[in-house]
């Protein structure tokens, strides 16, 4: 059976996050889509005011859109992978029961799965000391580099955090206060993916998820790597993070039509 990936992006980053596991991925037969929400606004430098406008829900229904419109075009519902704000907006798709199954990457959580612990703090640092939701926020590069890219090489950290881009700081603010899951509405496989050497979005509030979608009518799946950090996607060792997806993805939604 043919399936089609929707890879969506974090806070304050680009679909070309996913460049290196989508090659992966794509080798072994799936189809991906990695889209930039809203490139308009969403820019490295002097986003314009109409960014500040959008929130969270705006950036649910854009990929309930784009779940829609694969359906309309493949008669069937995508698969979604989402890392970090991306991975909690895929939490929402699977709960709206737009999709035919769901990978959650060191995801931003629920609700009631949070964890406040320094290193976050560290990490967003100068957007929670703004505390304004009314403007536009990039991500410090010192928090960027010590909490996002703690497992990265230190030589290729500037050339990532040249691409970070700016949110709005409604949508930094809907990510602090945390949206409402409810695992009860689950229909399909998923797997939540957490890194014990994360900062940004720590383990053991992951492993919170671990508990609330084990209750889920489809119980979710769960899995940690010891030696990875938020940056999981794009780390020495990710081919092997992308190896156990792929093979979940053909164990619990089914293998593409060339693989």
């Amino acid at each position: 059976m043919s399936r089609r990936l929707l890879l969506i992006h974090g806070v304050g980053c680009a679909g070309s996050v996913w460049t290196p596991m989508r090659r992966f991925l794509e080798r072994a037969g799936w189809t991906c889509e990695a889209p930039t929400l809203f490139p308009e606004y969403r820019l490295a430098e002097n986003p314009p005011d109409e960014l500040n406008k959008l929130g969270l829900d705006d950036y649910i229904t854009a990929m309930s859109e784009e779940c829609r419109r694969i359906r309309e075009e493949t008669g069937e519902k995508p698969v979604v992978i989402g890392h970090s704000m991306g991975g909690l907006i895929a939490q929402s798709l699977v709960e709206m029961n737009m999709t035919s199954g769901g990978v959650f990457l060191t995801p931003a959580q629920p609700r009631d799965c949070h964890a406040v612990t320094p290193a976050v703090a560290i990490t967003f640092l100068n957007i929670v000391l703004s505390q304004n939701r009314s403007k536009a926020h990039k991500v410090w590069k010192t928090g960027f580099k010590w909490g996002v890219l703690n497992c990265v090489p230190r030589a290729r950290h500037d050339e990532i955090y040249a691409t970070a881009l700016y949110d709005s700081g409604k949508v930094y603010g809907n990510l602090a206060d945390g949206i409402v899951i409810r695992e009860e509405r689950f229909q399909v496989p998923t797997l939540t993916i957490a890194a014990s050497k994360d900062r940004a979005t720590p383990a053991k509030a992951i492993r919170k998820m671990k508990d609330k979608y084990a209750r889920a009518p489809v119980p979710g799946d769960f899995r940690e790597y010891e030696n990875h950090a938020h940056w999981i996607l794009d780390e020495p060792g990710s081919e092997q993070v992308a190896t156990d997806i792929l093979d979940w993805l053909e164990l619990k939604v089914g293998e593409p039509a060339n693989a």
